[in-house]
């Protein structure tokens, strides 16, 4: 049987507590900008630039899908995301990590407003493009993160 150095699980300890830390703090932001968005903001005013609260019934840019078909979609996603974490061991990376934490917390931080209210509460508006949070924010950074992952830095590519 093949010994595992005490430090390879320190350094395990110190990846996971900093994925974590940073998986509930976006989510905070997420969660507590969303009920600020709630309180401070009247439904449906419509300014071109800043804040405008608007409840999302829908998909991704207010498409409209049956709720059911949201929340497969939803677990779809999140398996196929858990099952390439394992697969591609990318938790041993901070820059991974970072991503994971980035598009976790978004999508979770979706889910619970679907949960709870049945819709997404989306309150950032810029001129012609859809209504958003920052839990969207969060998914594209990491998908944005992810792109430059495994297409730009070398040691992203040979994990591929």
């Amino acid at each position: 049987m093949k010994s595992i150095k005490k430090s390879t699980f320190r350094k395990f300890d110190k990846i996971w507590v900093f994925f974590a830390g940073l998986f509930v703090v976006l989510l905070g932001a997420d969660q507590l900008t969303k009920t600020w968005a709630e309180d401070a903001l009247a439904l449906y005013q419509t300014p071109d630039f800043g804040f405008a609260l608007t409840h999302n019934y829908g998909m991704a840019f207010g498409l409209s899908l049956p709720t059911w078909s949201i929340y497969a979609i939803i677990v779809a996603v999140l398996a196929v995301g858990a099952w390439l974490v394992v697969k591609n061991k990318l938790w041993r990376d901070h820059w991974h990590l970072t991503g994971l934490a980035l598009l976790l917390s978004g999508a979770i931080g979706n889910l619970i407003d679907r949960v709870r209210f049945g819709y997404v509460i989306d309150f950032i508006k810029i001129y012609w493009w859809p209504t958003f949070n920052l839990a969207d924010v969060f998914i594209v950074a990491a998908v944005l993160l992810f792109a430059w992952e495994f297409l730009v830095r070398e040691e992203g590519v040979s994990e591929i």
